[in-house]
């Protein structure tokens, strides 16, 4: 084979993978070593490493047997924001300890931090001022380095027979395609999509431009296999859209079972995670009362040895000892036979690439797995799953954005390429097909991007091709040029923000609810951190979303108002001209978009020229000079 014009063995791809995913990790390491070195404490905070000064003002017990503690922080504090599924360690704010605690965040505001403890917390956590530190969670990588060295390994059989077809030693293989009865309420390229899928031996690639229902898809395959008598993993690169594909497959009726800390698992779901099914069962009821047994044993065990040293208290405390290791060593075996019993009776189970190899995971196998939003995974990543059955479907969406690598060696490298651009790149339309009809945005918010990022191809549906906020048109941009509104360099690593874009942005959104839309129907999206964060100050609503493009990818809403930011006399868009961000940014809206920017900054690249014209042709072009004011 040959690999950049260069004689290239098979097995040298993953000592390849393997390379940037350890410069990615000791990049990482390194900058956060640095800065460590260099911020204060105050800058560690505006950058989202720490948070000061919070408490706690409640503690219950949550599902699964975990203690929850909520913590609030000061209203003067700011700092970037925790999101649910991030791992902290805590500590009093004052004082030093060695090993502190180690909690999920299980849901996260402006003000307040839910933690999840997986064991009682110590009494400082009640009684003072905390801080919390960011735990970089090296698991991921460790399992992925594992998961390609267990590839490169393979020299024989089956697995050896998938590596050479997903490397392109070998074509993908299809059985003739069935017609297949009852596929849902599926559109015709769905369906041939869900059909073509079904019919893959190896792998099949569903392309979902947005809105055009790439989930749906996999749960119907999902639903067909699981009808054959098939057992079906899902995974994802994130928590969110695992949940996502776990909620379609619960919707079709299929018996789906979440795999996860029920910290990282949407609200609504967390009743179908194995944790908490588990603590249903009568097995695991039996192991909590033997448990409860052995630790008073242990307990009685503690007391003799206190009380004195005679040979009689000693034996006694021996027996009591080994009495409750009997017991424990029998609570684990039935703990061992309940999660046994449900992961056999579940024919789908759901869960994110990295927990895959995890200790619940390790061993299980299936007939075919499903990646969802694949194009957010990095191919060594994606490999950790394909190991876990012969067939892989993946959906996504190259036109979106691309995984998230922060070293810039190992994205030059290649590491922020995905394997289903690969793939697609490799095998186009012979192993993969396109959705066209999207369901999600007006028509008029719409066209650029399908005309812009797929050919012209998209069409929205009629549910949604007409439908509107009110009286507000659907595709509006407020042209700054002139008005003086410059960036200016935040505090978040060297993020922008741009206070006239926000109070445009902050006015518009109060005008939206005061017309009676409801703040959860809005969204605030803007590419830089900085401006996330000072528009989280304006004053909006708790429950108006006001968060980066990169954090909103894969959701939407009915209004959604992005803010460009850009705005200087050198026409300097910076990662602006990454169009992948800018496509999800004008593609989140379902019935009304508002975009800010500067068109004197932004026409330098031809992109937004011609967004910027046609927004002028649909008529939705204003010039802040006569919006009306803040």
């Amino acid at each position: 084979m040959r690999w950049g014009g260069m004689a290239w063995h098979p097995t040298e791809h993953f000592d390849l993978l393997a390379q940037w995913v350890r410069l990615e990790r000791a990049d990482a390491q390194a900058r956060r070593s640095q800065a460590s070195k260099d911020l204060s404490l105050g800058e560690r905070e505006r950058r989202g490493w720490v948070w000061l000064d919070l408490e706690a003002v409640e503690e219950t017990v949550g599902l699964g047997g975990r203690v929850l503690v909520t913590l609030r922080r000061p209203q003067d504090r700011q700092a970037a924001p925790l999101h649910a599924g991030d791992m902290v360690e805590v500590r009093p704010r004052k004082a030093e300890i060695d090993h502190p605690p180690v909690a999920l965040v299980a849901r996260a505001s402006r003000r307040e931090v839910q933690l999840a403890f997986d064991r009682p917390p110590p009494p400082f956590v009640a009684e003072g001022r905390l801080r919390l530190d960011e735990v970089p969670n090296d698991v991921t990588v460790e399992r992925t380095l594992a998961a390609l060295a267990r590839w490169k390994a393979v020299d024989r059989g089956p697995a050896l027979e998938r590596r050479r077809r997903w490397l392109g030693e070998l074509p993908p293989r299809f059985e003739p395609a069935e017609a297949a009865p009852a596929l849902g309420e599926l559109n015709p390229e769905q369906a041939l999509a869900a059909r073509r899928a079904l019919s893959a031996q190896d792998f099949f690639l569903v392309h979902g431009p947005p809105g055009t229902g790439k989930s749906t898809v996999l749960a119907e395959v999902a639903v067909q296999a699981v009808a054959r008598g098939q057992r079906v993993l899902c995974t994802a690169a994130s928590n969110a859209a695992v949940d996502h594909l776990l909620e379609l497959c619960l919707d079709r009726g299929l018996a789906a079972i979440r795999v996860g800390h029920p910290a990282r698992v949407a609200p609504g779901l967390v009743a179908h995670t194995l944790d908490v099914a588990v603590e249903e069962m009568e097995d695991r009821q039996v192991a909590r009362d033997l448990y409860d047994e052995a630790d008073a044993l242990l307990g009685h065990a503690r007391k003799q040895r206190t009380q004195g040293r005679s040979r009689t208290r000693f034996a006694q405390a021996r027996a009591s000892s080994a009495d409750a290791r009997q017991l424990r060593a029998e609570a684990r075996a039935l703990e061992k036979k309940a999660l046994r019993s449900l992961l056999d009776r579940a024919p789908v189970l759901c869960a994110t690439l990295s927990s895959l190899d995890g200790q619940v995971l390790a061993d299980e196998a299936f007939d075919l797995v499903l990646l969802d939003e694949a194009t957010q995974a990095t191919e060594p990543l994606s490999w950790v799953g394909l190991w876990r059955a012969p067939v892989a479907v993946l959906a996504g969406d190259p036109c979106q954005l691309a995984p998230t690598v922060l070293s810039p060696r190992a994205a030059a490298s290649g590491l922020s390429r995905s394997l289903f651009e690969r793939l697609l790149d490799e095998h186009g339309e012979g192993a993969s097909l396109m959705l066209r009809e999207q369901y999600r945005m007006h028509s008029d918010i719409m066209a650029l991007p399908s005309a812009a990022f797929y050919q012209g191809a998209l069409r929205a549906h009629p549910v949604a091709a007409a439908r509107t906020l009110g009286d507000w048109p659907p595709l509006l941009f407020v042209d700054t040029a002139g008005k003086g509104f410059e960036e200016a360099q935040g505090e978040l690593d060297a993020s922008l923000f741009n206070v006239g874009e926000a109070e445009l942005v902050t006015a518009h959104a109060k005008a939206l609810l005061a017309g009676g839309a409801g703040p959860g129907d809005l969204a605030v999206i803007t590419p830089y951190a900085a401006q996330a964060a000072y528009l989280r100050d304006q004053g909006l609503p708790e429950e108006v979303e006001i968060d980066t493009v990169d954090a909103f990818q894969g959701r939407e809403a009915e209004a959604v108002l992005v803010s460009l930011t850009r705005s200087n006399p050198r026409g300097e868009i910076g990662f602006l001209s990454d169009l992948r961000r800018i496509n999800v940014a004008l593609t989140r809206a379902r019935r009304h978009l508002f975009v800010v920017g500067d068109s004197a900054t932004l026409a330098s690249h031809a992109f937004y020229a011609g967004f910027i014209e046609h927004v002028q042709r649909q008529g939705g072009y204003r010039s802040a000079w006569e919006w009306p004011p803040c």
